[in-house]
């Protein structure tokens, strides 16, 4: 860095320390992940994740949006149990409720472990939550049906990858 370009960025620094920082910071953890883009549009709506100072805030917002989205992938789950009419959808719903629930309470576990800075645990317990997401579309596959939630389970998988790239820099 040329030493104009040097003052100009300790000038940014000095009036703008926070934004600065936690930016880098954000763009830091994402640079981590293999989705960088939901990464990066994930946090940067965080108000906690903008004012972080330092990678385990970052881990910890990254986990809690992983964490909503396994409720909402088994709350829409909860729905379509109830007007499915196909047999093996419904022991597909059935079979994917199960497995999001078991989810839910990994993300929690992780949750717990991350807060205690246990990231061996937090590693194993996200991992597992990943398996119960694919464990409940190949439920949909093991009945030939089409999964009417791959979308929000591919979300699910690519949140959780995140936190996991994230967690390994911890």
């Amino acid at each position: 860095m040329n030493p104009i370009s040097s003052l100009v960025f300790l000038l940014l620094l000095t009036v703008f320390p926070t934004q600065i920082l936690c930016q880098s910071l954000i763009d830091q953890a994402c640079g981590y992940t293999s989705y960088k883009s939901l990464c990066l549009s994930t946090l940067q709506s965080d108000n906690e994740a903008k004012s972080a100072k330092d990678l385990l805030t970052i881990a910890k917002v990254a986990l809690k949006y992983t964490g909503a989205k396994a409720q909402e992938v088994n709350a829409e789950v909860k729905k379509l149990q109830g007007s499915a009419k196909d047999e093996g959808l419904k022991q597909a719903l059935t079979d994917c409720a199960e497995n999001y629930g078991d989810a839910i309470d990994q993300i929690k576990s992780s949750t717990t472990a991350l807060g205690s800075k246990k990231y061996n645990d937090v590693k194993t317990w996200v991992s597992a939550a990943m398996n119960d997401a694919d464990s409940c579309e190949q439920g949909f596959q093991d009945q030939s049906v089409n999964s009417p939630i791959a979308s929000l389970s591919t979300t699910f998988t690519q949140l959780s990858s995140n936190v996991l790239a994230i967690t390994n820099h911890l």
